[in-house]
């Protein structure tokens, strides 16, 4: 079985682009979207995407985006524009970057409803709140080979929502994808001192041990 590529959602600090390069991530993932915990600005953003490898792939997140945002996003020179919610009729056409077209899944119902173009290169499978850390029901897609031929068929399938390295053997053997979409997974909590809130940061273990769950491969510690 073909291995599945790996991206790391949800960068906000400079020092993960060195964990993915270290690591080699195939996709680094940046949030567009305020309400968002893991937002970043396009400065930020910027600031991060200098120190990436260029061999890791760029996808910026968003999610019912403007067309102003999406071009704003092209001329920063992302490589790929992954969208959640609604999604206006004309921008596949419209976009000068290829497209991935999150499907937030309640219920599998709503894979009859994906919007195809032929700049839409893939599906994002995520779950029924992007960003929550929870996958959707698995037990439902019996078949998961059956699934990603029948909704996915020639486009790069991505499996998204809750990734750990505790269930993601599970989800490649169920599913088998091109993408294995990882962020909360590969988190680790602190509490801030100044206000005991609770700060969750991309942790250099976590993402080093996700990546040898996928590729079955020793890693650096």
């Amino acid at each position: 079985m073909k291995l599945p590529k790996i991206k790391i959602c949800g960068l906000t600090r400079t020092e993960e682009a060195g964990f993915l390069n270290e690591s080699k991530a195939d996709y680094a993932g940046f949030v567009f979207y305020e309400k968002s915990k893991r937002s970043v600005t396009m400065a930020q953003a910027e600031n991060i995407r200098k120190e990436l490898s260029p061999e890791i792939r760029q996808v910026a997140v968003v999610v019912s985006p403007e067309r102003s945002l999406c071009q704003e996003l092209e001329q920063a020179g992302f490589n790929i524009l992954q969208i959640h919610g609604k999604m206006h009729p004309e921008l596949p056409e419209q976009s000068r970057i290829p497209i991935w077209r999150a499907c937030n899944l309640k219920n599998i119902r709503e894979l009859e409803r994906l919007e195809h173009h032929e700049n839409i290169i893939g599906y994002v499978a995520d779950a029924g709140q992007a960003g929550g850390g929870i996958p959707f029901d698995w037990q439902n897609c019996r078949n998961g080979r059956e699934w990603k031929e029948r909704y996915f068929h020639g486009k790069t399938f991505v499996l998204a929502g809750g990734l750990s390295c505790r269930n993601v053997g599970e989800g490649i053997r169920r599913f088998h994808p091109d993408v294995a979409d990882v962020s909360s997974g590969v988190e680790s909590s602190f509490r801030r001192s100044s206000d005991n809130q609770e700060i969750r940061r991309k942790d250099r273990k976590l993402i080093f041990d996700f990546i040898k769950e996928v590729r079955g491969q020793e890693y650096g510690t």
